[in-house]
């Protein structure tokens, strides 16, 4: 009779410890891991209380600390985290188990902080990982029994190996969340890249043979307008490639700048002159603020005057008809400001970073984006050491700033 009501007890036991496996190896957090494993202790080791800390980096003191048989009240009224010290430092330290039937005749016992349960029987057991002893797993007052036996403790240890796996496996899980997230993050980007880059070459293109084929029909458009328009058309097309070279080689930090003595008003009135035509031709004017004395500043001239134009021809494309573009220089202290002001839709708020991503479209009204333009200049004001922003005004339209420093390294 005592056999078979033996034999009864090991194989419920084994079943809840089978149960137990399952249910830890069913979660993927952590944090529910751990939990998972203190509450399967505490049941199948029959034990009023468990718990299990995690070490943290230095090796020494508990970064997690996770309990089962004590409520909320209780837990906040013992106050912080042990420190790994007493029986719990040396189940660490030594790497082994240690069972006693009284915490409190032990040789190596710290003591309980004030409203701490009291506790006698104490089983602990290391949880090992690959590199080594990064927790422990600590059982105490053993129900129905003055102290833990040999049988409880293999449990424990075997129930420490699951929690060493499924920890691990946790881990591993939430990092491969995360990197699968920034994978598909990757993926939306360049699908997003491709269909804007197809987008922006096909209406590229499609002027180039559009015009070209007036070209070549008898009795087409006068052969100086056609041509003119080619010529336009291509010209955009190869600038659009060369942003977009522009692009991969900031993004992959390959720019480097070759800095001169630069005039800024020279660089604004060259970058200006440039844009005349088209602006002309769309009814913009530009109004040109300049300071009193010559304003010198050690910069790439190539790269500040690309910035420029790119600032300048967005505000342009923009901007309505028969209003004004705002180009203002003003020195302050070790820097100076480029500010480029348009009467368009403006920038929302909440775009203010994100507009100097590729292709970012703020004007669904005009269905207008902002191309390579204004992701280069934010990069290259980077590399220039300074940094481009955008503020919205009073009045509807955006501004643009750009800041440099008057040499470089600001000094």
């Amino acid at each position: 009779m005592t056999s078979h009501l033996e034999a009864t007890r090991i194989r419920e036991r084994f079943e809840r410890l089978l149960a137990a496996g399952i249910a830890i190896f069913s979660r993927h957090d952590v944090e529910h891991v751990l939990q998972q494993v203190v509450d399967a202790a505490r049941d199948v080791v029959g034990a009023r209380y468990a718990a299990l800390g995690v070490l943290g980096d230095d090796r020494e003191t508990l970064v997690q600390f996770v309990t089962s048989g004590l409520d909320e009240a209780a837990r906040k009224k013992i106050g912080d985290l042990p420190r790994g010290r007493g029986l719990l430092g040396q189940v660490i330290r030594q790497g082994k188990p240690i069972r006693t039937a009284d915490i409190n005749r032990h040789l190596e016992r710290f003591g309980f902080p004030p409203h701490h349960p009291p506790m006698k029987s104490f089983l602990g057991v290391p949880v090992t990982g690959p590199g080594g002893v990064f927790g422990n797993l600590y059982l105490t007052e053993k129900i129905d029994a003055a102290e833990f036996d040999a049988e409880d403790e293999a449990i424990a240890v075997l129930l420490a190996s699951q929690a060493a796996v499924a920890v691990e496996n946790a881990r591993l899980h939430g990092e491969s969340e995360q990197l699968l997230g920034q994978i598909r993050a990757m993926q939306r980007q360049r699908d997003l890249f491709f269909a804007m880059m197809n987008h922006e070459l096909r209406n590229a293109l499609t002027g180039v043979y559009g015009w070209a084929e007036r070209l070549v029909r008898p009795g087409g458009e006068p052969v100086s307008q056609a041509a003119r328009e080619v010529f336009e058309a291509a010209e955009r097309t190869i600038t659009l490639l060369n942003n977009f070279l522009d692009l991969t080689r900031l993004d992959a930090g390959r720019v480097r700048p070759v800095s001169r003595e630069v005039d800024a008003a020279g660089a604004v009135q060259r970058s200006v002159a440039g844009l005349r035509p088209g602006a002309d031709a769309k009814g913009v004017r530009f109004d040109i603020h300049l300071p009193g004395e010559s304003a010198v500043l050690r910069t790439d001239p190539v790269r500040l005057e690309q910035i420029l134009v790119n600032l300048l021809s967005n505000a342009v494309r923009h901007t309505p008809a028969g209003t004004v573009v705002t180009i203002a220089v003003e020195p302050r202290g070790a820097e100076i400001h480029f500010s480029v002001t348009d009467h368009g839709p403006g920038v929302p708020t909440e775009l203010h970073q994100r507009i100097f991503e590729p292709f970012e479209r703020f004007d669904p009204q005009s269905g207008l984006g902002t191309g390579l333009g204004l992701p280069i200049s934010h990069r290259l004001a980077v590399v220039l050491g300074g940094r481009l922003t955008v503020s919205s005004g009073k009045h509807p339209g955006a501004r643009f700033t750009l800041v440099l420093p008057l040499a470089p390294g600001g000094g």
